[in-house]
């Protein structure tokens, strides 16, 4: 079995698709000047540690009034960070020893925010069944006041686990047929990333994490090839871990009678 899919490779493989490529944000490979340049056209950006994962090695970057670079997140040890520095060079003790474990990427900052600011994203869990792509389950997650800072969309940092219908119905006020089109897309394009992904590392389930757009697009933050399913007993019962689950099952009693 192939390595996790690092951040870096897994924009290469979606940037090359004719569909995928025009909904995952601008990603380039951390360099000072590549940093300043995307701090240039965005009010924010994201620098993110090519193995990091569950929130940690994770900065949100702006620059304040006063021309300081500040960097709010979470070191790969996951300590909570906040510094603002005159010189980019001046972060570089928090993000070594690089060499160690791996480089960074930097990433567009998207608004996917509610109507009252507060960022949010929306994990889908995708499964194989019978040779098959299918959805085992979805759910919205929104930052709290306390992660408003950083901006990274965490549970294991406190943000608010709920069902994408309460995401979209109640906090982004959408209709029913707004909503349906929306979860329709995120579902196909769920489907597309993950058959681009297979391929370099194959898995029998992903979780890929989504945005929406100050336009209402979704955009593709990540994928996941190790993904946790904890947060599907947070709804609905736990109906939808049961789901999974089954399916779980139900691949595995197909595995054994080939």
């Amino acid at each position: 079995m192939k390595n996790q899919l690092r951040k870096w490779k897994q924009y290469v493989l979606l940037g090359q698709h004719p569909i995928i490529s025009k909904y995952i944000p601008e990603t380039k490979l951390y360099t000072i000047e590549n940093l300043s340049n995307l701090l240039e056209r965005y009010e924010y950006v994201y620098l993110k540690n090519d193995r990091g994962g569950r929130g940690k090695g994770i900065y949100k970057v702006f620059k304040s009034n006063d021309g300081l670079y500040c960097f709010n997140g979470y070191t790969l040890n996951g300590e909570k960070i906040q510094k603002n520095v005159v010189t980019i060079e001046d972060f570089h003790p928090v993000l070594h020893p690089i060499e160690r474990f791996g480089g960074y990427i930097v990433q567009e900052g998207i608004k996917s925010l509610t109507p009252n600011g507060y960022s949010l994203s929306i994990r889908v869990h995708v499964q194989t069944l019978k040779g098959k792509w299918l959805i085992g389950g979805m759910y919205g997650k929104i930052a709290t006041r306390e992660t408003m800072e950083n901006g990274i969309i965490n549970s294991n940092s406190g943000a608010q686990v709920m069902t994408i219908d309460e995401l979209l119905s109640v906090h982004l006020k959408m209709d029913e047929t707004e909503k349906n089109k929306l979860v329709n897309r995120i579902k196909e394009f769920s489907i597309l990333a993950t058959e681009v992904v297979t391929s370099e590392v194959p898995r029998i389930e992903y979780g890929i994490d989504f945005g929406i757009s100050q336009s209402g697009d979704p955009i593709i933050f990540e994928i996941n090839t190790s993904p946790g399913v904890g947060n599907f007993s947070k709804i609905e019962n736990g109906e939808m871990r049961k789901r999974i689950n089954a399916i779980r099952k139900m691949h595995l009693k197909d595995s054994s009678d080939m």
